[in-house]
């Protein structure tokens, strides 16, 4: 297995992990940028050493270094993945909370981009492109908004023609 493989896996498993626990803030995304760049680091340390001590004629023992690759990598974002909870995501799964079909579709929303510009006022604490919004609380925000638009229209009307 070479370098651009193992680089692949490092990128899948950042995904999985920030799709299986999607509840973290921005914390998040610096966490798993500074541990993208320091796996790259390990990834091409192991490269360098495993091509020129001749590892990737061993197929077996390559076999082995990528497995606890991934295992070491899965291990470090497991345990060290901040969480809006302060919960980390090993902790929760020590007892017994797994990701459930609402947190993988989440997380999935998470990483899908939103072409409905019509909600463009985002809130700080939420996901600034895809928002979950109420649609009947925004249907009322909307009937006020044109209401008061209106009144002012007709106030308005009603100072010229006196």
């Amino acid at each position: 297995m070479n370098g651009w493989q193992r680089f692949a896996v490092l990128i899948v498993c950042c995904f999985v992990v920030m799709v299986l626990y999607p509840y973290f803030d921005a914390a998040g995304w610096t966490f798993m940028g500074v541990a993208f760049a320091m796996w790259t680091g390990v990834i091409v340390v192991l490269s360098i050493i495993s091509n020129l001590f001749g590892l990737y004629k061993f197929d077996g023992l390559n076999k082995l270094i990528f497995f606890v690759l991934i295992c070491a990598i899965m291990y470090s974002l497991l345990w060290y993945f901040p969480q809006e909870d302060k919960v980390t995501p090993i902790n929760k799964i020590k007892y017994g909370e797994i990701p459930t079909k609402k947190d993988i579709e989440y997380g999935i929303k998470r990483f899908t981009f939103n072409f409905d510009f019509v909600r463009r006022n985002a809130r700080r604490k939420e996901n600034f492109i895809n928002q979950d919004m109420d649609k009947d609380e925004v249907k009322k925000e909307i009937k006020k908004k044109v209401s008061d638009t209106t009144d002012e229209l007709i106030d308005s009307i009603d100072i010229q023609v006196e």
